[in-house]
């Protein structure tokens, strides 16, 4: 799907590039891998060397997100899918420094996967602020669920890609359709 999938704005590409370390449509487990999680977290500079037990709390995490994300294309309820989240959000920390006189700055607490998932929150609480965090979806194909960012004009996308999910997804109801007639 990277191929296909165009960037999320700056401030959101890297919360999207987390989410997509691993890839739905092949047999694959979310919570065990194997994905690009590592290679995410190095690409990234945070949570280098994570232990066995940190990535997991990442993968939970990441999982956790693409519920919100589903949420944010209508596939899911968002109540529950920001419920999900509530454990990551009360164990994340953060820390004010003074960057210059008279502009402070939050920092994200703590080490490893914590402060990885208190610096990503942070990204999302942002996009909040901006208004553009809506519009940073999960695929509505369910072997797919692949983060993208929803570039229409009225918000409505609901594929990472019209050309390649939304087309298969399209072609599939066609079937069923021709199938029963009725």
């Amino acid at each position: 799907m990277l191929s296909v999938t165009q960037p999320a704005p700056p401030e959101l590409e890297t919360l999207r590039t987390f989410i997509n370390s691993v890839n739905l449509e092949q047999p694959v487990d979310p919570l065990t891998g194997p994905d690009e999680l590592e290679q995410w977290c190095a690409r990234n500079r945070e949570c280098e060397g994570a232990a066995p037990a940190e990535l997991r709390r990442l993968r939970e995490f990441r999982e956790a997100l693409r519920g919100v994300l589903e949420a944010n294309a209508g596939g899911r309820e968002a109540t529950s899918a920001w419920g999900a989240l509530e454990p990551f959000a009360q164990a994340s920390g953060y820390n004010m420094r003074i960057d210059a006189p008279g502009s402070p700055a939050l920092e994200p607490a703590g080490h490893g996967a914590e402060r990885t998932i208190a610096a990503l929150l942070a990204v999302v609480y942002d996009a909040m602020r901006r208004g553009n965090w809506s519009r940073l979806k999960a695929c509505r194909k369910e072997s797919c669920r692949w983060a993208y960012y929803d570039r229409s004009k009225n918000g409505s996308g609901a594929w990472c890609s019209m050309a390649v999910c939304g087309n298969r997804m399209k072609a599939k109801r066609r079937r069923i359709r021709a199938k029963n007639p009725a």
